[in-house]
């Protein structure tokens, strides 16, 4: 009888314990975060940095430094995005347009058909009309991500769903939701992401 309660006893606290480690391995592998940037960027070469590892932005990273820091993983610039590949980086970083879909729906990244980095148009002043442009590093894939209209300037996602490969090569669902703070004031790039840390291509 004892050797039978022994046994019961074993059995359940190998099964609590196998279940607590299955609860913490998905918890720990995908982060699910909602985001609005500490500021508006300006015009020009002004960027902010940003880690879906450390789920954070990155200070210490310029126009100096930044094709050769593999920290971050994406970078924004009023509506234009630039990730850490091709042109932009020695990272693996990449992007694929799922388009307008559901973000839950998304449970699996593609394995092909991303886009690295190579060379956009961005404003560099609005001093003049038509606003000087400059040639700078960024993704062609984010280009329409934020569609601008008006007067009054008006400023909307258009809802796609995006994977972002990071600089490390592990995989992102990504969505831009917005370009304003909770203030309603625009120049605030507003995104949800899912970052699968165990570099599989799955997001549950």
């Amino acid at each position: 009888m004892k050797l039978f309660q022994n046994f019961i006893i074993t059995f359940i606290a190998s099964t609590f314990l196998l279940s607590c480690t299955k609860e913490s391995d998905s918890s720990n592998s995908i982060n699910t975060d909602e985001i609005i940037l500490s500021r508006e960027t300006d015009y020009g070469e002004d960027w902010i940095y940003f880690s879906f590892s450390s789920g954070a932005e990155l200070s210490g990273i310029d126009n100096n430094n930044y094709q050769t820091n593999t920290n971050w993983d994406i970078a924004f610039n009023r509506y234009n995005i630039r990730t850490n590949g091709g042109t932009s980086g020695d990272g693996e970083a990449a992007v694929l347009d799922l388009g307008s879909v559901d973000f839950d729906s998304v449970t699996e990244a593609p394995e092909s058909g991303y886009t690295p980095d190579t060379s956009i148009q961005i404003v560099e002043s609005v001093a003049t009309y038509p606003p000087t442009m400059i040639t700078s590093n960024g993704n062609t894939v984010f280009i329409g991500a934020i569609e601008f209209s008006g007067p009054p300037p008006t400023y909307n996602p258009n809802n796609h769903i995006y994977i972002v490969k990071t600089a490390s090569g592990k995989y992102v669902k990504f969505w831009l939701k917005g370009f304003y703070n909770e203030q309603g004031e625009s120049g605030y790039v507003h995104f949800k992401y899912s970052y699968q840390d165990d570099g599989t291509r799955l997001f549950n």
